[in-house]
């Protein structure tokens, strides 16, 4: 197995990528270093003349990364392997289009939705489901770039850029998610035999990996589990913005001023 490989690692290998060993702890602390960052330089990062530039970069590296992955699945495992990981369906693949369309446009209802939509590549982050792969392959790098960038939007658009989410934002989210999730899901159950077996946002059963959707149960229970679970989270990602004005306000600095950063976009 050579280094662009995407075949899974096998649980035997000494280079298999275990839940919070020290690869997986590596790529957090870089993506809580780079965010800390983001928040910390947020009026610097919002005067600088470069930071759509800067913005740029990012996504060019994204979708780089992203294209990867799909030439080397056509490459390695053929049409239908190609064909399986193509298809946008996983939150995180949705995610990852919204924040490239957001960086392009920075249009507030495309932040609105990925506010909330793209706790799902916090998730992906601490669950990582690599397929064992890990800081010795082309696909670790992927993984946690992609969705570092996913993840790394959201905290510049609301830390720069000073997009705040509210009620009508999760309102805005949840309605265009729940039929897209319904939709999805028949989508998978549709495909259930080889060679697809889908399961796309692993709305049909939790992934190979240890999650707290294994507790949820199965078949249409085990979505309604999944989709109580993520209202939930929903509710909970929404209240510090909507209820208390002062959640995320800055600290006054010595020269008392009290504003957080550019003003909010308008909405659309």
């Amino acid at each position: 197995m050579g280094f662009f490989s995407y075949l899974p690692v096998p649980e035997t290998s000494p280079f298999y990528l275990r839940q919070f060993g020290l690869p997986h702890l590596a790529a957090i602390a870089a993506l809580l270093v780079l965010a800390g960052l983001v928040v910390a330089y947020r009026k610097r990062l919002a005067a600088w003349p470069g930071e759509g530039r800067l913005r740029l970069v990012a996504t060019v590296v994204a979708l780089v990364f992203e294209i990867s992955l799909h030439a080397i699945f056509w490459i390695e495992s053929g049409w239908a392997a190609f064909v399986s990981n193509t298809i946008p369906f996983d939150l995180c693949a949705i995610s990852l289009w919204l924040s490239v369309a957001l960086n392009a446009t920075s249009r507030r209802w495309l932040f609105d939705v990925l506010y909330f939509w793209g706790w799902g590549a916090l998730a992906s982050f601490l669950f990582a489901d690599t397929h064992g792969s890990s800081w010795n392959t082309w696909r670790y790098y992927q993984y946690f770039a992609v969705h570092g960038y996913i993840l790394l939007t959201m905290t510049w658009f609301a830390a720069v850029k000073g997009y705040r989410p509210d009620l009508r934002s999760m309102a805005r989210a949840s309605a265009v998610l729940l039929p897209l999730s319904i939709g999805i899901r028949l989508f998978d159950l549709a495909f259930q035999g080889p060679p697809w077996n889908f399961n796309f946002s692993f709305l049909v059963k939790p992934p190979d990996v240890g999650t707290p959707l294994d507790f949820l149960g199965s078949g249409w229970s085990y979505y309604l589990a999944f989709a109580g679970l993520a209202a939930v989270v929903f509710v909970l990602v929404a209240l510090p913005w909507s209820f208390s004005a002062r959640f995320w306000r800055w600290r006054r600095d010595p020269a008392g001023d009290t504003s957080l950063v550019p003003a909010p976009a308008p909405r659309d």
